[in-house]
């Protein structure tokens, strides 16, 4: 059977997939970005009349297909609108567009793709093992990260930072293997969602910001640079933008696409809402 990496061509159980660099590479599987997989899934979505975004409801004729262009045109989002709009349920709701399973290297913290590894010690196996480096799959629900903004958020959370036992052990502050990654670098391959994004520190946006534009990490001063494949979606709320933050103007430039929510515009879809909520 040909594993194509598509959302239709993934159907066997784990048990069955590859689990050798060797056997993957004879499985025909393909290597794709996380833009070019969630582009591909929700073109074959829509040719096939699904729904794009499995129970979000009232967006259907405004936030939903400013959504979908963004997507398709590989942009990082932004979406802006009040508190209980559901922007949070409809940024998880992007994991669906992702394959059902990806392939990584066994034990790499950064989820590196077998074909392409990125950090240090999943290129130095790949280079000694060759064919027989272990593969493992992560599911779709595995590839999504979350984290609330909050004023105490620091960098070593979202980016990373210096583990003290590693150098305690001997090797160097240079060394990239003595960095404990964050939360950013640990969703490569996947999907990241910055909840309440004005809420956190400026310096803290900064950090994104490189991200964003150079797709690398910086850590006490030194530059990691492994290429972070990831789709970056945050939420934000108006209000926050003088209450207690705002999103600085260079990282705000660096999202592809700014979504507006909005409350049900009219009663059919309010109580569409609670029926949903209410689970009746």
């Amino acid at each position: 059977m040909r594993i194509t990496g598509g959302r239709r061509s993934v159907t066997r159980v784990s048990a069955d997939l590859p689990s050798t660099l060797g056997s993957l590479r004879d499985s025909g599987h393909v290597h794709r970005t996380v833009k070019t997989e969630v582009r591909d899934n929700l073109l074959a979505r829509l040719a096939a009349g699904e729904p794009t975004f499995p129970g979000i409801l009232g967006y259907d004729e405004t936030v939903l297909p400013e959504v979908e262009r963004a997507l398709l045109a590989g942009h990082d989002l932004v979406l802006l609108g009040e508190r209980g709009q559901g922007k949070t349920r409809l940024i998880r709701t992007l994991t669906g567009l992702l394959d059902e399973h990806t392939p990584v290297v066994a034990g790499c913290e950064i989820n590196d793709h077998p074909y392409a590894p990125v950090c240090v010690r999943c290129q130095r196996l790949v280079a000694e093992q060759g064919d027989v480096t272990p593969v493992a799959w992560k599911h779709r629900s595995e590839r999504y990260g979350e984290k609330l903004a909050t004023p105490d958020t620091s960098v070593g959370d979202l980016i990373g930072d210096v583990d003290p036992i590693k150098v305690a052990e001997g090797r160097t502050l240079g060394d990239p293997e003595t960095v404990h990654y964050g939360l950013v670098p640990r969703t490569n391959r996947g999907i990241f969602s910055v909840n309440e994004l004005p809420d956190l520190a400026e310096r803290i946006q900064v950090a994104l910001l490189n991200v964003l534009e150079e797709r690398d990490i910086q850590v006490r001063g030194h530059t990691l640079r492994p290429p972070l494949d990831l789709l970056l979606v945050a939420s934000a709320s108006p209000e926050d933008y003088t209450n207690r933050g705002r999103i600085i103007t260079p990282l705000k430039d660096r999202f592809g696409a700014e979504v507006r929510t909005h409350y049900p515009v009219d009663l059919s879809h309010e109580l569409d809402l609670i029926r949903q909520e209410a689970l009746l």
